[in-house]
């Protein structure tokens, strides 16, 4: 282990001897961060991966490295509440992951990089995009890659995929309540609420304003404002992962 940090340290040496010769190399910033990501998951990393797509906007490895390290820093404590900065920590990685993504990154990391994405959304409970990516890590796999991760990736789908068929049953059980008693306005702010937490802001907006159109309840309208003021923060709907059901 000693020898391998001395080995590090070393190329960290030579890779600042390279961007001090040719500091608009994105190359030369991108492989110092992959150095010193290899000291200890250094953070200090992410500052040349963010110089090396200033470069090189078109950088996929820079995004899927850049992710990775976001995303193992916020893992890296699993005890730790999902504080805002946190939550916003996972969204920046999944950023991350999605240029990867579009920029056509080489194959394999593009079969983990689905698979990182894929894992980001889950934490995030956004079950139903998280499935999509599983299942295009899946069929990745088939083109050659070792099937070492194959079970542990179709575990995460068929957990992502109970979660969501959880929340799709309580969906289902106020509706049905709705449709007996079209005027509980408890119903559709717990549906909302619900929606909002799986990101379905469209279905949520619809509930909050049936809400708004049968009550004058001042308590009731102002949690209701909040909500819509609210819409685009998902993290602020965390607070109502256990609305379905109760």
């Amino acid at each position: 282990m000693q020898t391998e940090r001395r080995s590090d340290t070393s190329a960290l040496a030579e890779y600042d001897e390279a961007i001090r010769l040719n500091p608009g190399s994105a190359e030369a910033y991108f492989n110092r961060g992959k150095a010193r990501a290899a000291l200890d998951q250094d953070p200090s990393a992410i500052a040349d991966y963010d110089t090396a797509i200033q470069l090189n906007p078109n950088f996929a490895e820079a995004y899927f490295h850049r992710g990775s390290l976001k995303d193992y820093l916020v893992q890296r404590d699993p005890h730790k509440p999902m504080t805002a900065a946190r939550f916003e920590a996972r969204r920046s990685a999944i950023a991350d992951f999605d240029e990867a993504i579009r920029l056509d990154l080489d194959f394999p990391k593009l079969l983990h990089a689905h698979y990182r994405h894929g894992l980001a959304k889950y934490d995030l409970d956004r079950y139903e995009e998280a499935i999509v990516d599983f299942d295009e890590a899946l069929r990745l796999i088939k083109q050659g890659d070792p099937e070492c991760l194959t079970t542990e990736i179709q575990e995460l789908r068929e957990e992502a995929e109970s979660m969501l068929n959880f929340y799709e049953e309580g969906i289902a059980g106020i509706t049905e309540r709705i449709r007996q008693n079209p005027n509980d306005i408890r119903d559709y702010k717990i549906r909302g609420e619900t929606n909002g937490f799986l990101g379905r802001m469209p279905e949520a907006k619809a509930d909050f304003q049936k809400v708004l159109e049968l009550t004058t309840d001042r308590q009731v309208l102002t949690e209701i404002e909040r909500h819509f003021q609210e819409l685009d923060n998902p993290y602020y709907w965390q607070q109502y992962s256990w609305r379905t059901g109760n």
